[in-house]
């Protein structure tokens, strides 16, 4: 592992390209989404622009890898060697190192309310304590769906119903009796065509750039959690950076919360509506079943994470809801 991380950390130096100048830091970053047709990495890469526009002179971020360069699920451990510098990843990605962080998209309550009401920083203080440095989330409001080849009614129908899984769905899943498959993201789109699997959950902008719409035909509303994706800084190398390149970051961070990160909801809720045009059908479950679904969501995520970590959880869920 340690030449891995040597080898790469060499790679990467070449990769930096132009010399910096000399008070400027040049910080390494990575994105656990290769595509730029993604909308998870193009707000990470405005991120990044608005970092580098701003910032000119004095901090930039160069470059940026994806998976193709480190595996995504090597991505926590590499910013906590201080292989890469910042990083944009789903909590679920690196809860082994923070579980705290993976409530996030449980939240009742918006990002700003959160830096409000000390959510934020309480994570925060969590975040610093394995070396991390918290700087935005986005993502909330960005739900997940189920998308399935056969129609239901109820969620009584998803009983036996072959579903692909993730750690993410994996509780949930289990509450509604689903027999759950895993299979990586790159094959799902042959299981759903092989009839390995008749469904998954994600968010309506990821299916059609992976193709997945034409072996989908419902999508199944209401949705449930949120699709967090962090920012997050090495921690020593957070701390060596003057005022002034962490206030270039943080101005950066903020767009993301209060500028991008909207946007990106409202480009989500178009992707849905052009698969609808396209033919995709929508169920949408009666109020009295809707309900029941987002509940049974939460329900089991918060007690799969109260189960690992009750006294810290406990102090979180309060400020993450309403």
């Amino acid at each position: 592992m340690r030449r891995y991380f040597a080898v790469l950390g060499l790679s990467m130096l070449l990769l930096n390209g132009a010399p910096a100048h000399a008070d400027e830091a040049v910080l390494k970053g990575a994105m656990f989404i290769k595509s730029d047709k993604s909308l998870f990495r193009a707000v990470f890469n405005q991120f990044v622009e608005r970092v580098n526009e701003t910032g000119k002179g004095l901090v930039r971020i160069d470059p940026v890898l994806g998976p193709e360069a480190i595996p995504a699920r090597e991505m926590p451990n590499a910013l906590t060697e201080g292989v890469i510098d910042v990083a944009g990843l789903p909590p679920a990605y690196y809860r082994g190192i923070m579980l705290e962080a993976d409530a996030l998209q449980l939240a009742s309550v918006s990002p700003e309310e959160q830096r409000k009401n000390g959510a934020i920083e309480y994570l925060q203080s969590r975040y610093n304590a394995v070396g991390w440095e918290f700087l935005a989330q986005y993502g909330y409001g960005l739900q997940f769906h189920l998308f399935l080849d056969e129609p239901i009614k109820t969620l009584a129908d998803l009983k036996d119903y072959p579903l692909r899984t993730t750690p993410t769905y994996r509780h949930f899943f289990d509450a509604l009796g689903a027999r759950q498959v895993e299979t990586s993201r790159g094959e799902l789109y042959t299981a759903m065509e092989r009839g390995v699997v008749h469904g998954y959950a994600n968010v309506m902008s990821e299916v059609a750039p992976a193709g997945w719409d034409e072996v989908t035909k419902y999508r199944v509303d209401p949705g449930f959690y949120h699709a967090i994706v962090t920012i997050t800084v090495n921690k020593k190398r957070w701390d060596s950076l003057s005022d002034e390149q962490k206030a270039i970051l943080t101005s950066a961070a903020e767009a993301v919360e209060s500028e991008m990160a909207p946007a990106m909801v409202d480009a989500d809720q178009a992707e849905g509506k052009k698969m609808v045009d396209k033919g995709m059908e929508v169920i949408t479950l009666s109020d009295e079943e809707g309900a029941k679904l987002q509940d049974m969501a939460l329900d089991a995520y918060w007690s799969l994470l109260e189960g690992e970590n009750a006294e810290s959880i406990g102090k979180l869920r309060p400020l993450l809801s309403k």
